[in-house]
């Protein structure tokens, strides 16, 4: 196959990673829908599977997705500086970018759940299946969050990388030592300082610390990584299943955030080389052009799935059992489907959104309709995709504060004041590029 030219500008290994994780991330989530019982009812179909368990140490990704995230934030925070663009413009474009997308999705998924509850089937199976489908959500509002703080810590990146990652990784152990030690109802911080940690590393990978590193290092600090885990489980009580340590994250997800840092700098160079053909260019293109739409609407299409399922009377059989893991296939390709008819669908809808008004809009402002953003998703995420009153709350905030960031108000009274003093630049303006 013909070799093609990776663009100088961009490192297509970054978009590889993305597009190797979320088949994964999806999959899982397809796995994990439980539905049955008498009468029917939404769960965990993996919870205590002991194979997946020990699985989730080569196969839980998420980290990587926030270390991608740091790559690609920081250079496009950077690239825009060195246009002279602000703080408030980079976090509204990127806020609208994040959070206009569940707009569409949760009016969907509560249609869907809305169709089951007319027809007859089980309010409660609809809440469980509804807060099941909502679980995927969580991802918003944190990189929200992470989003809002690049800036700064680009900034420290820039001036003081050590004290940014030793500070990150120190807040991490005392938010654990509170939790477990003390019984400290704190752990809900991890969300914040695990997820900045692992996006500082996506900084320090743009800046080319890990590839300054030789490979003797980088298999080190891996190995010594995958160790700490190995102690906080054996000896200081941490759960050996992964996905039990991200709900809220804990030191074990950083440690792990850091040997796939490590891991995936080690395989850069080979993934570059095959980035150079065709094939693999154009399925990372897919999942690229398309990421978000699978990411999200993979619920909608679980939704319509299980919704036909009832409607033609189709059994569940028993979780884990033979007949189930039968049945997976079918389940995974019928998802895959109705994703396929998304993407193809949802991004022309999406494209009718009107462009965001190209005006000055002050900090406070942004920051104040982000954080409607984010509480609006934290509703969905907390009570499910229902199509009642709490889950219309959450689609509520989330549409408002998508449309005052879209037209650059209200909140223009707040002023330009200390909240929207811009934080230095990372890199001077003519040398910002991506």
């Amino acid at each position: 196959m013909a070799a093609v030219r990776i663009p100088v500008d961009r490192d297509l290994s970054i978009d590889f990673a993305r597009a190797f994780c979320l088949p994964i991330v999806v999959l899982l989530h397809a796995l994990q829908m439980g539905i049955g019982g008498d009468p029917l009812r939404a769960f965990n179909a993996l919870d205590g599977f002991e194979p997946l368990a020990w699985a989730t140490w080569p196969l839980m990704i998420m980290p990587v997705f926030f270390i991608c995230g740091g790559f690609a934030s920081i250079t496009q925070w950077r690239r825009l500086r060195g246009h002279g663009e602000t703080v408030s413009h980079y976090l509204r474009i990127r806020a609208i970018r994040l959070a206009q997308p569940v707009v569409g999705l949760v009016a969907a998924v509560g249609a869907v759940l809305a169709i089951m509850l007319l027809a007859g089937v089980d309010a409660e199976f609809v809440r469980t299946f509804a807060v099941r489908l909502a679980e995927p959500l969580w991802f918003i509002p944190v990189y929200l969050i992470c989003t809002a703080f690049v800036p700064t810590m680009s900034w420290l990146h820039r001036h003081a990388p050590w004290a940014a990652y030793l500070g990150l990784a120190a807040a991490v152990i005392v938010v654990d030592v509170l939790v477990r030690g003390f019984g400290v109802p704190v752990g809900a911080l991890n969300w914040i300082f695990v997820w900045l940690f692992a996006q500082q590393l996506g900084f320090g990978l743009r800046d080319g610390w890990f590839a300054r590193r030789s490979s003797f290092v980088l298999v080190a600090i891996a190995v010594g990584s995958y160790g700490v885990i190995g102690v906080l489980v054996t000896w200081f009580g941490y759960s050996h299943d992964m996905l039990d340590n991200l709900n809220p994250p804990t030191l074990a997800i950083l440690a792990l955030g850091l040997g796939q840092a490590c891991l995936f700098a080690l395989a850069q160079p080979l993934i570059r080389r095959m980035m150079r053909w065709r094939p693999m260019l154009g399925a990372v293109f897919v999942f690229g052009v398309y990421g978000m739409v699978i990411y999200l609407w993979h619920t909608f299409a679980m939704a319509v799935v299980t919704a036909l399922q009832l409607a033609f009377g189709l059994p569940f059989p028993p979780v884990l059992s033979s007949a189930w893991w039968a049945t997976r296939p079918l389940w995974i390709t019928a998802i895959a489907v109705v994703v396929a008819g998304c993407c193809m669908v949802v991004p022309r809808i999406e494209s009718r959104w009107p462009k965001p008004v190209d005006r000055r809009t002050p900090l406070a402002a942004v920051l104040l309709w982000s954080a409607c953003a984010v509480a609006g998703v934290g509703v969905l995420l907390t009570l499910g995709y229902v199509p009642w009153q709490n889950g219309l709350l959450g689609w509520t905030l989330v549409t408002v504060a998508v449309i005052a960031l879209i037209v650059g108000g209200p909140g223009s009274r707040l002023g330009n004041g200390a909240m929207s003093a811009e934080v230095p630049s990372a890199v001077p303006s003519s040398a910002a590029r991506s």
